[in-house]
């Protein structure tokens, strides 16, 4: 099975680059510029049949859509024209890295390790590629739906039909990645030195923003979340502008992975707009005027221009939000932000009031200064604080003006940068107003995630710089101080971050090393889950009990079973009507009392306590993944055969609370893996 799906997703990836040099011969765009389209273009249809309940019709026309498209403009283009461009090096820079990532991949079969990986950036994709339906209309495991369809939609492209993998998820993030690179390779083709060291500063710059500690295992193109997604899409959304919007089928391509954009993590909405309002600003500021028209007539075209490209960004927030609270128990939860379930307006119209000093807490105060001295002491970069990296950013963009000729060339980088600082500050203050507003008060206090959060701004306008200093070195003119000045202005930036990567940023274990020592618990309740799904279905409900778990192992287990895990619940509750004392969790831990509980997020919980709590929660199943003395002692009488304190993993079906003994064993598994 490895090598057969290793095979297909190869031959996927052929069939996407014959598609893009098809077109490309036919429109005489350059190659690298459609992956990313195409890839986003694929998502968009995904969505769309997504929300109709149709995913495999939407592959299957998002896949026929490309091969009538390249089918046609093959025929048409000719042989010749394709051969002519099939000399695009950045596209065979992203179509190398793209199966070197998937067989690589294939051979190394990594898997998920983070937390919210399996909570829900992880969750979600297999879902959706087992069930086949967007995972918020499923009635099973998942019901997160602040958890965005982009990163679903685009692994279910690269799985095979009613199966999940892995690292196929993982490999079609990092190909997205790799498409959004190419359009920074978009220069002269006797420029190809400057695409190829474009090409690889981009993708060495998420390991620059990586901040994981000495020792630790690198996440960089390892990882399920949604952060490299959002940096890479709102970089090469401006790369693509950049580099074909001065045609006029170029600047609508961009609307795709601006609706990409949009759909992939909640505060997509916000770097979309961000995306457009930077597009806008070049359109009415750096655009040449056509010889005849107006300046007021120009401006109202570049205007118009923008909002056309708006409109996708809008629709997908909109028909997400529509879609979550149509289908979902948690609706509204798609138009909220953060962990609090505030809605947008509700978030800025209180943090405004807080900024401006109109009725401004002393929490909200402190907040403000800790947010300042961040930007000067945080480290989020492998060179230290924000700071260090607006100053990289202003460096680079400096030379990008001072290698543009005079006229547009100048106007655009100025209007970038002055529009991106613009951009970065607002976003910078939403988050001051996010810590306030959706966090608790010891989580803001530590700026929780604050690096993760800045990384997909910086990354996305760091990939705009270096876009912008390529097009203004390959547009100055020959044999000038100005073509000399940009070429070693790209290459100083590209090895320069070349160079940090090699100094500071190559982990101990990066993505081309599998880290078993990461996945050591992991397989131990793979293996125990595996054995046990012959025995459940999607739609039975099973309590997991696994006595001194952090809620690792549940988090586990709720990712690996074939069947629907049921929360568990905090405090006292002894079985009546009485809920004072219980709330709702996650994981718990079963004890006889608060006081001296052995655990943490004890649950008192009683034999006749644990009845009711099955009966209430409609449970078919109860599966002890690791028992206790206390479990032992107090509960052997209600379980066929009687519990131990060492008993191996062990799934027993409810028989109902008037069965003599409720639970019978269905599956027991000795545990293969020591931890």
């Amino acid at each position: 099975m490895p090598l057969f799906s290793m095979l297909a997703g190869l031959l996927l990836l052929a069939f996407l680059g014959a598609c893009c040099l098809a077109v490309a011969a036919c429109t005489r765009y350059e190659a690298a510029l459609l992956p990313l389209p195409a890839l986003c273009g694929a998502v968009a249809v995904l969505y769309v049949a997504g929300l109709c309940g149709a995913l495999y019709i939407g592959l299957f026309l998002a896949g026929g859509g490309l091969l009538a498209a390249g089918v046609y403009c093959g025929v048409r283009a000719g042989w010749r024209a394709i051969r002519d461009a099939a000399g695009c090096p950045g596209f065979w820079l992203f179509l190398g890295g793209a199966a070197f990532i998937w067989v690589l991949f294939a051979f190394l079969q990594p898997m998920f390790t983070q937390w919210d990986e399996f909570t829900a950036w992880g969750l979600a994709p297999k879902m959706v590629s087992v069930r086949a339906q967007l995972y918020v209309a499923d009635p099973v495991n998942l019901r997160a739906s602040f958890t965005y369809p982009a990163t679903s939609l685009l692994s279910f492209v690269f799985q095979l039909p009613g199966a999940f993998a892995e690292w196929k998820c993982l490999a079609a993030l990092d190909i997205l990645a790799l498409a959004a690179f190419a359009p920074l390779t978009v220069l002269p083709r006797a420029r190809w030195p400057h695409s190829v060291l474009l090409f690889a500063a981009a993708a060495v710059a998420p390991f620059f923003f990586s901040t994981a500690p000495v020792g630790t295992a690198s996440t960089v193109y390892a990882n399920a979340m949604a952060d490299l997604p959002l940096g890479c899409l709102f970089g090469g959304s401006l790369c693509l502008y950049y580099a074909a919007g001065g045609r006029r089928g170029g600047f609508y391509a961009t609307a795709l992975p601006l609706a990409m954009l949009a759909m992939t993590k909640d505060i997509g909405l916000a770097y979309g707009l961000m995306a457009v309002f930077l597009i806008g600003l070049d359109q009415l500021f750096a655009r040449p005027r056509p010889a005849g028209c107006t300046r007021l007539r120009a401006f109202a075209g570049g205007a118009a221009r923008t909002a056309v490209l708006a409109a996708p960004v809008l629709a997908v927030f909109l028909s997400w939000s529509r879609y979550t609270a149509a289908v979902s128990p948690t609706a509204g939860a798609a138009a909220t932000v953060g962990s609090g379930q505030m809605g947008y307006g509700a978030v800025l119209l209180g943090g405004l009031r807080q900024l401006l000093g109109i009725g401004r807490e002393a929490r909200f105060a402190e907040l403000m200064q800790a947010m300042g001295a961040a930007l000067f002491t945080r480290r989020v970069c492998l060179l230290g604080p924000p700071v260090v990296v607006l100053a990289g950013i202003a460096a680079l963009a400096l030379l990008a003006w001072l290698a543009a000729p005079k006229g547009p060339a100048r106007r655009r980088v100025a209007a970038g940068f002055a529009g991106m600082a613009l951009c970065f500050a607002a976003l910078y203050l939403f988050h001051l107003i996010l810590y306030y507003y959706n966090f608790s008060e010891l989580e803001s206090s530590q700026l929780k995630d604050y690096a993760r959060y800045l990384m997909p701004c910086l990354l996305g306008w760091l990939m705009a710089v270096l876009c912008q200093l390529g097009q203004c070195a390959a547009a100055a003119p020959a044999r000038s101080w100005r073509r000399r000045l940009g070429a070693g202005a790209v290459g100083l930036a590209a090895l320069g971050l070349l160079g940090v990567f090699a100094w500071r940023g190559v982990p101990a274990a990066g993505f081309w090393t599998r880290a078993d020592s990461l996945y050591t618990v992991r397989a131990d309740v793979q293996n125990r889950a595996q054995a046990m799904n012959a025995a459940l279905a999607w739609d039975d409900r099973v309590l997991v009990i696994s006595q001194g778990d952090d809620g690792t192992r549940w988090y586990y287990y709720r990712y690996e079973l074939t069947a629907h895990v049921v929360n568990g619940y905090g405090g006292v509750w002894l079985g009546d009507d009485d809920y004072s004392g219980r709330w709702d969790t996650d994981f718990m831990n079963l004890g006889p009392s608060l006081e001296g509980a052995l655990y943490e997020y004890t649950a008192v919980c009683t034999p006749a306590a644990l009845v009711a709590y099955m009966e209430e929660q409609g449970c078919d199943y109860l599966l002890i993944d690791r028992s206790d003395g206390y479990l032992e002692q107090d509960f052997s009488p209600l379980f066929a055969g009687g519990l131990t304190g060492d008993q191996p993993a062990t799934l027993y079906r409810y028989l109902g609370a008037q069965a003599d003994v409720p639970f019978e064993p269905v599956v027991t598994v000795e545990s293969g893996v020591s931890e």
